[in-house]
């Protein structure tokens, strides 16, 4: 048999070897966009929960500024702000009686 010469198991046997080294590569592809796949779909669900978040605080938000405006409002049960002193007079300078 001589050196040089390949016979045809030889040649079947690195066929065989190198379609399933194709075969692996292709799987490990494959398997990778599909992950790659699920990943964006989480990231959009993500997004999408994390969007009704933002909508909910900015609900109570909106209903808190309307509570502390029915609160505050004209008739309403809060101290009134101290009146000012008058003018010319200081409040750590007043005139003893």
């Amino acid at each position: 048999m001589d050196t040089t010469t390949l016979d045809s198991s030889t040649i079947t046997l690195m066929v065989t070897i190198a379609g399933s080294w194709l075969t692996l590569v292709g799987l490990i592809f494959f398997q990778f966009s599909r992950l790659d796949s699920k990943i964006d779909a989480l990231d959009s669900k993500f997004d999408k929960k994390f969007d009704a978040l933002g909508r909910d605080v900015t609900d109570v938000r909106e209903r808190l500024a309307r509570v502390e405006g029915h609160l505050m409002g004209p008739g309403s049960l809060a101290p009134s702000p101290s009146p000012a002193p008058p003018d010319g007079l200081d409040d750590d300078h007043r005139q003893a009686s």
